[in-house]
């Protein structure tokens, strides 16, 4: 015995169908509408929209996208002088012995960073031969290495 399963393409014709009728019949209404009607239907349609926009620019993405899953974003002229690096570990995973590289030659170490931790580094934390940099060092990349992978970042 053969089943008897609607077919598939002609139900999805028939939604559109009916969605098609339904919009048609909403456009006939609203041209039948007054004035008044129309403008309070403007209105809500402009606050439905701006509403859904806000949530969508308000709603985060879905998060870093590189293998290491390291967001870093640049601290701009802060309190304590100069520009910062927000470094987080956004992964499921411990990083182990990281390096952190500003435009390949100033070096932070850390041993370890567990998952959903952060540490904010000004300028001069990082060094190189032994050298601090300068407070008002404006680096162009950033580079993190560790035991679980790499990760480089423009800055600018």
């Amino acid at each position: 015995m053969a089943s008897e399963r609607p077919d598939t393409w002609s139900s999805i014709g028939t939604l559109a169908d009916h969605a098609r009728e339904g919009v048609a019949g909403i456009g006939r209404e609203f041209r039948r509408a007054s004035r008044h009607q129309r403008m309070r239907i403007g209105i809500v349609a402009g606050w439905a929209l701006l509403s859904v926009t806000a949530l969508w620019v308000a709603c985060p993405g879905s998060g870093p996208t590189n293998s290491l899953g390291a967001d870093v974003r640049v601290l701009k002229d802060s309190l304590v002088g100069g520009q910062q690096l927000l470094v987080r570990n956004e992964s499921s995973a411990i990083w182990t012995d990281i390096v952190l590289t500003l435009d390949g030659e100033w070096r932070h170490e850390q041993r370890t960073m567990r998952p959903h931790d952060q540490i904010v580094l000004s300028m001069s934390q990082f060094r190189r031969s032994g050298e601090a940099a300068a407070r008002d060092f404006k680096p162009r990349s950033l580079s993190i290495q560790c035991q679980q992978g790499r990760a480089s970042f423009d800055l600018r």
